[in-house]
């Protein structure tokens, strides 16, 4: 798809042109100057880290053909290129992705919720970033890669009010998903009330056909709107509902609708929900379930870091260390009951939980007692109220360390002792991987 000067003006909105004479139609557009391609526009964005006027250079010498700046910067003069000028390069980046989702028209699919969007946006399997992101930055790089698709799927992400309204506004999704309401990301909310009220606002959008809701969480069960809900879980007042039925080392097996048998490749049963939400969105679809489960009964691409297992120097470690917040760590604690080996937790902190992380930390301490583990190594100044709270109920071998190398040197001395199933997981700012990487 090719932009002229008069399509760009009027998506961009420039307060100043600069190099005209060097303009050339963008026949694509970019946000990361190190994968622009040859004839893309880039815009020069600021983020946390990195400001992105810093590399408006290199993004030419790739090959830019129009720099979209909030800034006026002394070497525009020797560039062979276009430059627009903006008050607001996210707000240029907002129209472009308006433009590019009226212009293309596909189905879009929009996932929300606390927990389990990535898996089962893989699920889905309908349009597959490099990069599972969930945000403005992530959704511009799914919709820049489109050509003429009929189905995208967005997963949508939050950790501020008004974010999730914002960002479907610009995707105007057809169908919305909603996974879970947990504790998550509460450092930009007050309560789960709020967080409620953020997730559910992508199903208020005016755009929306199809709602689908999980009926599990009790949150959603308060759903009650104008619009055409699905619902997905265990109880047969859902319109698609699963039962479990077997467990092995490898695989859980269900039976969807009394009817259909699903066996999903992982020996971790929670992943039902993320297959549900998937199986319903298909049928919505117009795929038939029979069809669907069959599909999904080969479904291999569970991401990594996510209940992930590693075999090294004799040792199981299930590398859950992508992200962590409550709900999810008491989930994946009952999932390892399965397993008889002994079993020892390495636990980092779980971050943005806001004012209430001491409490959710200290509140894990007893499933953490009841899940059986013969040692809890954690690591992380949250985790040290865990680490109090399991010494105060008498368990006897809880360490905190300060360090992923200390934790993989303790591990060492333990583990040439006996067989160990080790679990991991920690928020991703702390990169408990490490301790494997060390170990």
């Amino acid at each position: 798809m090719k932009f002229t000067f008069s399509d760009s003006i009027k998506i961009l909105k420039p307060i100043k042109v600069f190099r005209r004479q060097f303009f050339s139609p963008p026949s694509g557009f970019s946000i990361d100057s190190r994968t622009i391609k040859k004839g893309e526009a880039f815009f020069a964005l600021k983020g946390k880290f990195q400001d992105g006027h810093n590399f408006i250079k290199e993004a030419v010498g790739q090959g830019a053909t129009l720099i979209i700046s909030e800034k006026i910067l002394p070497f525009f003069k020797s560039l062979n290129c276009c430059i627009f000028l903006v008050k607001s390069t996210y707000q240029a980046l907002e129209n472009t992705l308006s433009y590019l989702r009226r212009k293309i028209n596909p189905q879009v699919i929009a996932i929300t919720g606390s927990v389990g969007k990535s898996t089962t946006k893989e699920m889905l399997e309908l349009l597959k970033t490099e990069k599972t992101e969930n945000n403005l930055l992530g959704i511009s790089k799914t919709f820049f890669n489109l050509k003429r698709e009929k189905l995208v799927v967005a997963e949508l992400g939050t950790n501020s009010k008004g974010e999730i309204k914002k960002l479907t506004k610009i995707i105007s999704p057809d169908i919305g998903i909603i996974t879970f309401i947990k504790p998550v990301h509460l450092q930009g909310f007050k309560n789960l009330k709020e967080i409620f009220k953020e997730k559910i606002s992508l199903i208020k959008n005016s755009s929306l056909k199809y709602a689908l809701l999980n009926r599990e969480d009790r949150w959603l069960r308060k759903v009650n709107l104008k619009k055409q809900i699905f619902w997905f879980g265990f109880s047969k007042k859902a319109h698609l509902y699963g039962k479990f039925f077997r467990r092995t080392t490898t695989s859980s097996e269900f039976l969807i609708n009394d009817r259909y048998p699903l066996r999903l490749l992982t020996p971790f049963p929670f992943y039902i929900f993320n297959a549900l939400a998937s199986l319903l969105c298909a049928t919505v679809l117009g795929i038939k379930l029979e069809e669907a489960v069959r599909r999904l009964s080969s479904f291999r691409r569970f991401l990594p870091q996510r209940m992930q297992k590693i075999k090294k120097k004799g040792v199981i470690f299930v590398n859950d260390s992508y992200n962590s917040n409550p709900f999810s760590l008491k989930e994946a604690l009952q999932s390892l009951n399965f397993y008889s080996l002994p079993k020892i937790a390495i636990l980092g902190d779980m971050w943005e939980l806001g004012r209430r992380s001491s409490y959710y930390h200290s509140l894990l301490a007893k499933p953490i007692i009841k899940s059986n583990f013969d040692y809890v190594l954690s690591l992380g100044n949250f985790s040290l109220y865990l680490n109090n709270r399991l010494k105060n109920l008498g368990y006897p071998r809880a360490y905190h360390f300060n360090s992923h190398q200390e934790i993989a040197e303790f591990l060492r001395k333990i583990a040439k002792r006996r067989k160990y199933l080790v679990f991991v997981k920690g928020s991703r700012i702390m990169r408990m991987e490490k301790v494997i990487e060390y170990f």
